[in-house]
């Protein structure tokens, strides 16, 4: 994992950061999520992070990547580490696709998006319906990106939806439960 991690800083590939890293396993670890959906995997990097934490209680992760040189390499790096059967990868835009054959008879107990910012409040609106009552949203790059994301600041507060915004590492996550 750390030749991953590596390979994407030297390629200036953005993937999630050590302290994100962190606070996202200790999620997984409070919650114990069965069905884990996110959205722009790049490289692999948080997908394998993800993947490998939820593996021992029988938990799956299916990711999505619009970009096709992402995800080849994604491919790529999957066949480095298959030891991990628990991902199920998609090159597809899931604001494109009808997602109730996917997740049918599934509720997605975390959702990790961290893919085109001004689509945030569009993925959130799309995968909603699939969330379970539990569910935890945790959206990545919230600070350096926050121009982009007057939409989902406008939605969850028109809403009364709760969050909280955790900064760490030069920029930060917002956690929605």
């Amino acid at each position: 994992m750390q030749n991953l991690r590596e390979q994407a800083e030297l390629n200036n590939v953005p993937i999630i950061k050590p302290n994100i890293e962190k606070t996202i396993l200790e999620y997984i670890s409070a919650h114990n999520p069965r069905f884990v959906v996110e959205i722009g995997m790049a490289v692999w990097y948080s997908t394998l992070v993800i993947a490998k934490a939820i593996e021992h209680t029988g938990g799956t992760i299916t990711t999505f990547e619009v970009s096709y040189p992402s995800y080849t390499e994604a491919l790529s790096n999957f066949r480095k580490y298959n030891q991990i059967h628990n991902i199920t990868a998609y090159n597809l835009d899931p604001l494109t696709i009808d997602l109730n054959n996917l997740f049918t008879n599934k509720k997605i107990d975390f959702l990790f998006i961290d893919a085109i910012k001004r689509d945030y409040l569009k993925f959130y609106e799309k995968l909603l319906p699939f969330l379970s009552e539990d569910g935890i949203v945790i959206f990545d790059n919230i600070f350096k990106f926050k121009d982009k994301l007057d939409s989902l600041y406008i939605y969850l507060e028109k809403n009364q939806i709760n969050y909280q915004l955790f900064p760490m590492d030069g920029d930060g996550i917002m956690v929605i439960k």
